[in-house]
């Protein structure tokens, strides 16, 4: 067996048994077993086919029970209750979908991440135990960048391991808020010797520039962009300085593949070859608005673009498959809306935006404190981040949006709390 595989196991056992008598391990180790992803990776094979980040929630749930003090203050928050109101239409949605089965994932998927919405706003109730949880989550993001460095030789990083990442796209969706809210906290003075997180910024970022999406890169200048418009006028210089800083730094990574995925648009125009992952994209939104106007109110249930295109797309834009010629989303606005109609699109979209505004608001305040405040605008950033770089590819299945959502609450309540106090 594998060292790393043993290693793992060693990490995993011990973990668990301290989970039941600190809360927070049990989150840290949920995120050790998501980057570890023993499936995701070649000595997970030696490993037995266990669900082990629901292990891991399933022993922090009971150690919830135990410990913690306010269980029902999650609630309080207008995220929470948006939340609970999309999981209950998503399940009322059974009777209407077109599978079954792909709509009990979905539905499945969102039962969990409720549930470590749960954990998460009500285990992370100090500044300190949100600044870990960020660090824990950039190093996990750097793991995955220095294994890419070691492991690919070239082209676009596809393979990361990582559940529900299947694709470049999605894990520099991924990687996006992390990066951004992980710069944040090296602006802020939350950690007193904090120059140690350059190196795993610097893997985390390269990570970025290794996926090879066009869209995750221009999601990052939109969200400089808006932290520099929207920030308080006491950080706008910080940033500028440093986002220049970052922008020196960039050169000097593989920008190489960057500039090749961009210039594959106009070589693809210029001898009139379809670019099946960029020019299509807009062939797909159109055949998504006709979806949606056949069930404007409720959708059609998950992956309704990918059941429903060989219907709706010209086949020379279809994907063949083991069950024949599919296609599906690129564009996580359309998806929300094909799926789930005007009443889920709204209730998903009304919880990031809510998040985002509210982060902006609190942000500025500076009755709060500054180091949270820095964070908060780095949470905020990153779920800018994660909505840009989601109309080029569909972000849907991510957990990483519902994380920042808790985060983001948690950050306004600790705000809260410690300006009170």
């Amino acid at each position: 067996m594998p060292i790393t595989a043993i290693g793992f196991v060693l990490v995993f056992m011990v973990g668990s048994l301290y989970t039941l008598k600190k809360p927070l391990a049990g989150i840290l180790l949920y995120f050790f077993c998501f980057y570890m992803h023993p499936p995701g990776k070649y000595w997970g094979s030696f490993l037995p086919e266990i669900r082990w980040t629901l292990i891991v929630a399933v022993l922090t749930l009971i150690s919830v029970f135990i410990h913690e003090k306010n269980k029902g203050d999650w609630l309080k928050f207008k995220e929470s209750k948006l939340l609970i109101a999309f999981v209950v239409f998503v399940g009322l949605q059974f009777p209407f979908v077109l599978s079954t089965e792909w709509h009990q994932i979905y539905f499945i998927l969102l039962v969990k991440l409720l549930v470590l919405y749960f954990l998460l706003i009500t285990i992370i109730n100090t500044k300190e135990k949100l600044v870990t949880v960020i660090i824990a989550n950039l190093i996990g993001c750097a793991y995955i960048g220095f294994t890419a460095l070691q492991t690919h030789s070239g082209g676009r990083f596809e393979r990361a391991g990582l559940p529900s990442i299947d694709d470049s796209n999605l894990l520099a969706i991924h990687v996006i808020p992390i990066l951004v809210t992980g710069a944040f906290l090296f602006l802020s003075n939350a950690i007193k010797k904090k120059y140690w997180l350059l190196i795993p910024l610097a893997f985390a970022g390269n990570l970025i520039i290794m996926s090879g999406s066009r869209g995750a890169i221009g999601a990052l200048a939109v969200t400089g962009l808006f932290l520099i418009l929207f920030s308080a006028k006491e950080f706008k210089g910080t940033l500028i300085k440093w986002g220049a800083v970052a922008l020196i730094a960039l050169t000097f990574v593989s920008i190489d593949l960057i500039v090749q995925r961009i210039e594959s648009i106009t070589e693809a125009e210029s001898t009139e070859q379809i670019d099946t992952s960029a020019q299509s994209r807009m062939v797909i939104i159109n055949a998504q608005i006709k979806m949606f106007k056949e069930n404007m109110l409720i959708g059609n249930g998950h992956r309704t673009t990918l059941l429903l295109s060989p219907f709706y797309i010209d086949k020379k834009y279809l994907t063949d498959t083991s069950v024949g010629a599919l296609r599906g989303s690129h564009n996580l606005t359309m998806t929300m809306l094909a799926d789930h109609g005007l009443i889920g699109g709204a209730l998903f979209f009304l919880m990031i935006f809510g998040v985002i505004k509210m982060g902006l608001s609190v942000s500025k305040n500076k009755e709060y404190d500054r180091d949270l405040r820095l964070i908060m605008l780095g949470l905020t950033g990153g779920m800018v981040g994660i909505i840009a770089a989601s109309q080029f590819s569909n972000s849907k299945v991510l957990e990483i949006s519902f994380w920042l959502i808790a985060l983001i609450c948690i950050s306004k309540r600790l705000m809260v709390v410690k300006s009170i106090g």
